[in-house]
């Protein structure tokens, strides 16, 4: 198929506002700030962090996403396209805002963050349905819960039916019934999500809580992301475990996402797991070095294979081929 294209992204628009402290408060309480930015234009949600992440590393990537009408939604998507992701089935909300993250960094890179979704409130079931025909044409679809929970599930469920594989990042964690995300082809937690998709506090072993997200939520496979120890996998009834690159993190927002854009890129392009886990650990060690926000950060093809180079690994992502 001519215009068959590898990444398509289903999920959250949102630009965001940062503020600098010195340590996360914690409840009640108020910390001093520094670098308060109102609007940060190259940063988005995690569906359009992973569809940025993707098309600066050359992947031929769409988005399905919303804004309102107003200059954050339309600059940020002027960014996009100039990156080569195509923009045109995004959905402008008349009545809802652009979606907005609030997020605190501390001197160690680490934030919290806090997100109102706006016009991605429109990204449902029915406009999952009405881009029907595109999820023929991708490889991959990449979904999130920034929006409604069941529009990223009739994604998964649409992306399956004309043979594309689905990649799900649980986050925010919405409540989920047992089924909803049986045959999902990926799930991609962090280490909070994969303990909430468990229901306890904290994992104390990953392998085994990579495994057993497959078999109690029947997904195929689950990569679990645990920021610098690296990554653990549960895939194709192995298990697979990557160790993170070593690096000064200086902004950890946006990381998880580019790890799952480009572990899904390098899957497109016929790496092996091993090999698409290696991959997306130099792409997120590289974003987390930067003090930007993520778009800023996000590196390209280039940038990676130099950084892997001088590491000493020889992994490539190889080109497009004729699809």
């Amino acid at each position: 198929m001519p215009d068959q294209r590898e990444i398509l992204v289903f999920g959250s628009h949102v630009y965001g506002s940062y503020i600098h402290c010195e340590r996360i408060p914690r409840p009640g309480e108020t910390v001093a700030g520094t670098g308060y930015h109102p609007m940060v234009l190259d940063d988005g949600g995690k569906g359009s962090n992973q569809a940025m992440c993707a098309a600066r590393l050359t992947g031929r990537t769409s988005l399905v996403s919303a804004i309102g009408t107003d200059r954050g939604g339309e600059e940020g998507l002027a960014l996009l396209s100039a990156e080569g992701c195509d923009v045109s089935r995004v959905l402008r909300s008349p009545d809802l805002p652009t979606g907005v993250s609030l997020a605190a960094i501390d001197r160690t890179g680490m934030s919290i963050i806090i997100t109102d979704p706006g016009a991605n409130l429109m990204l449902t079931a029915d406009a999952a349905k009405s881009n029907e025909a595109a999820f023929g044409r991708h490889m991959f679809c990449l979904l999130q819960f920034e929006g409604p929970k069941d529009g990223a599930l009739e994604a998964a469920r649409l992306a399956r039916k004309h043979g594309a594989r689905s990649m799900l990042t649980p986050g925010p964690m919405v409540a989920l019934n047992k089924d909803e995300l049986e045959g999902l082809d990926i799930i991609i937690p962090n280490e909070t999500e994969a303990a909430e998709l468990l229901g306890v506090e904290e994992i104390s072993d990953y392998r085994a809580a990579a495994r057993e997200i497959c078999a109690r939520w029947d997904v195929t496979n689950t990569i679990i992301t645990c920021g610098s120890r690296g990554a653990v996998a549960w895939w194709e009834n192995a298990l697979i475990e990557v160790s993170a690159f070593k690096v000064n993190a200086k902004n950890t927002i946006g990381a998880g996402d580019a790890f799952a854009a480009s572990c899904a890129l390098a899957l497109c392009r016929g790496l092996d797991i091993s090999q698409a886990l290696r991959f997306a650990a130099a792409v997120a060690a590289i974003s987390v070095s930067a003090a930007g926000a993520p778009w800023a950060s996000y590196p390209s093809l280039n940038n990676v294979h130099d950084f892997l180079a001088h590491v000493g690994e020889t992994i490539r992502l190889p080109p497009i081929s004729d699809l």
